[in-house]
């Protein structure tokens, strides 16, 4: 069995993160949150010859430069750098994320829009 495109992987963990953030679940929506971004920046980076080579702070540096080179619309690396950090304060420290979820779930869909045009 093969892996799922990046794209339809990101807009599964996005579907997730709707009915974490619905049943309140908010750690669990700020993991598929992340995981959501993170697949549909790397859609995106594949598609335009940009490597992440699966780490962190380089899908970061992906989601700058596909705004610098007009691919976004938008700057979304500090979305998923919040959303890294929002995640380990979260699970590592049991703190509290200071990340609106709602706002970053509009974003986020609006990344997943993206990569799903990308992949069409």
């Amino acid at each position: 069995m093969s892996p799922k495109a990046k794209a339809e992987l990101a807009s599964d963990h996005l579907e997730v993160a709707r009915d974490d953030l619905d049943g309140e679940r908010m750690g669990d929506a700020l993991n598929a949150l992340f995981y959501a971004s993170e697949a549909a920046v790397v859609a995106l980076a594949e598609e335009h010859h940009i490597d992440t080579k699966k780490n962190h702070r380089l899908k970061a540096s992906a989601a700058k430069e596909l705004f610098e080179k007009g691919i976004l619309d938008k700057d979304f690396s500090t979305l998923l750098r919040e959303l890294n950090q929002g995640r380990k304060d979260h699970w590592y420290e049991g703190e509290e994320p200071d990340i609106d979820l709602e706002e970053a779930y509009a974003e986020v869909e609006i990344l997943v829009d993206a990569a799903q045009g990308e992949d069409e």
